[in-house]
């Protein structure tokens, strides 16, 4: 997690990745193509992955690795593929994973207010993905440009990530999840916005004390989303914070993104 310099209206919008920001399923370009040595054997262990709760959740918290998960359910059995391999692959499509963009767009207006971070219960190679994306400084030539609409043309456009599989807790549990960031960010729930597509997260957030909005990619209007966000980001400033914050170069903040003047 990286130390943000906040500005003086402190506030943190977090946005829920799959059903907000994506639809895009894991190893989706195997998926998609039927032609591919692995489509069967995925697609016949993916339904009994997503049918054990249980399972789901220790990959979704780090306490299982994508390569533990492939190996568990024998996805690469009697293939020419390792679950080293898996892993990869999995890692590839989570770069070019299709983005919301229309909904990236308004955030990135958002940013001029307000810090923008990507809230996710995902797994291992997702999270590694957005770092080494969002830690490049430049263009690495032999590196495939991402498409357009990908998470990989857009991580940027955010301040940061908050994941299940890096803090070791689902968004259910509200305080696990989203507390370490606020404390390191001298902030409170009262200081922050979630935007999810499921009723349980926004309800857990709420009763931690900060402000939700259910919203559904491709089923709600994003006037929704920009009116809240309106609403919001003009209400009541909060007072200074207590504890130190790190201070930045004057004119930038400690991601590097530089402050609107």
């Amino acid at each position: 997690m990286q130390q943000p310099a906040l500005d003086l209206w402190r506030r943190v919008v977090f946005v829920d990745w799959h059903g907000v920001l994506s639809r895009a399923p894991y190893w989706s370009t195997i998926l998609s193509d039927r032609r591919h040595p692995m489509h069967q054997p995925l697609r016949a262990r993916l339904g009994r992955l997503y049918s054990d709760s249980g399972l789901l959740a220790e990959w979704m918290t780090g306490r299982l690795t994508t390569v533990d998960v492939v190996e568990y359910l024998g996805i690469t059995s009697g293939t020419r593929y390792t679950p080293d391999q898996m892993r990869r692959h999995l890692e590839r499509d989570c770069r070019n994973m299709r983005i919301n963009v229309d909904m990236m767009r308004l955030l990135r207006v958002v940013r001029h207010r307000a810090f923008v971070v990507i809230a996710s219960d995902n797994v291992d190679c997702f999270a590694q993905t957005y770092r080494r994306l969002t830690s490049r400084r430049r263009l690495d030539p032999l590196t495939e440009i991402p498409p357009p609409d990908s998470l990989g043309a857009w991580a940027t456009s955010c301040d940061d990530l908050v994941c299940s599989s890096e803090v070791g807790a689902l968004k259910i549990d509200a305080p696990a999840f989203y507390g370490r960031y606020l404390r390191a960010c001298g902030l409170t729930f009262d200081d922050a916005l979630l935007i999810d597509d499921r009723s349980d997260n926004c309800a857990a957030f709420r009763a931690a004390g900060g402000t939700a909005l259910r919203w559904t990619m491709h089923a709600d209007p994003l006037a929704e989303v920009s009116g809240t966000l309106r609403s919001w980001l003009d209400g009541v400033p909060k007072p200074p914070p207590t504890l130190p914050l790190p201070i930045a170069p004057r004119g930038q903040r400690l991601t590097g993104r530089a402050i609107p003047a």
